[in-house]
């Protein structure tokens, strides 16, 4: 008996190591996925330890092997929130690679990141280098989204513009900036809307007003922005579980939330110590700085570009001096 336990055993192991043989890898598959969907391109795999493979094109090693950290590292943190990311692959290729894009821009203009939610895939021809993490940050929460839409029954995507609010969220998690962000919404919604809690349903960002877009095109260097305070919130006051309910329904009274909390917030400082109020007014300072400076530079672009008069000719300068 116990040779025949033996002998099966010793069969089921050399299946495993066939198999093994036989069946690609993750990582080759997402090589294999990447030259499917770029076949002009000279892929690779890169070894990454997170839910998404790696695949580069023409990008040195030590380059490829420090995006697939960071991959592995947002890719991670993003599926234990929001799920989707099995399977899915990044190719990371340089500018001078051979990509054929005409499907996806018009001819003439650069890819920069590409983002296909229902294929899994994140493409990025890495023009801007040190904004690569940042296109991560900001790419594959939409792979992750599309998939959570796709469990929820939805048929197009999540809704927009509620998807890249979360991307801005996640980019701005990544990047340490959600204090800053969040000091920032502090004085502009105040200056916009003194008075959130007579806002109405009618009043709310309409935060589901679209379908997400797929492929997402974007540029790294043009994506930032503050507004993913506002899911900073919403995920403080219900957890990530609510970006299972993506209804009007939800985040419109959400959005009064969060107005009302950073009105109270400012008012709060302004009656607090002496050291809330001057960073208060240090942030109020600089919005108004920035606004000031921003002005200075359109005018300033106006008066170049308004054509000044020609003067008329001096015809002394072609009349002889002894006349």
């Amino acid at each position: 008996m116990g040779r025949v336990v033996g002998v099966r055993r010793s069969i089921l192991g050399m299946l495993a190591a066939l198999l093994i043989l036989v069946m690609p890898t993750s990582a080759q598959a997402g090589e294999d996925r990447c030259r499917a969907a770029f076949p002009g391109a000279n892929w690779v795999s890169v070894a990454s330890d997170g839910p998404m493979s790696v695949a580069s094109s023409d990008m040195p090693p030590e380059m490829a092997a420090r995006f697939a950290g960071d991959i592995a590292r947002i890719a991670g943190f993003v599926h234990d929130e929001l799920g989707g990311l099995d399977d899915a692959v990044a190719c990371l290729a340089m500018p001078d690679s051979d990509l054929d894009v005409a499907h996806l821009v018009a001819a003439g203009q650069r890819l920069h990141v590409a983002v296909f939610g229902e294929e899994k895939m994140l493409v990025i021809s890495a023009v801007e280098i040190r904004m690569v993490d940042d296109a991560f940050a900001f790419g594959i929460p939409h792979i992750a989204l599309w998939q959570l839409a796709d469990d929820l029954g939805l048929s197009n995507g999540y809704p927009e513009p509620l998807a890249t609010t979360i991307g801005h969220w996640y980019l701005a998690r990544d990047n340490g900036r959600l204090d800053r962000y969040h000091a920032e919404m502090v004085v502009q919604l105040f200056l916009d809307d003194p008075n959130p809690g007579e806002r109405t349903a009618a009043d709310a960002t309409p935060w589901t007003a679209a379908d997400q877009q797929d492929p997402l095109l974007f540029d790294p260097q043009f994506i930032a922005s503050p507004s993913g305070d506002f899911i900073d919130y919403a995920v403080n006051a219900r957890g990530v579980d609510v970006f299972k309910e993506p209804t009007q329904e939800t985040w419109g009274p959400l959005e009064r939330e969060w107005r009302v909390t950073l009105r109270d917030e400012l008012l709060a400082g302004r009656r607090g110590s002496w050291g809330a109020e001057w960073g208060v007014a240090i942030v109020v300072f600089f919005v108004l700085l920035a606004a000031l400076l921003a002005w200075l530079r359109h005018r300033e672009k106006r008066r170049l570009a308004t054509p000044r008069p020609t003067p008329p000719a001096d015809d002394s300068l072609f009349t002889s001096q002894h006349e």
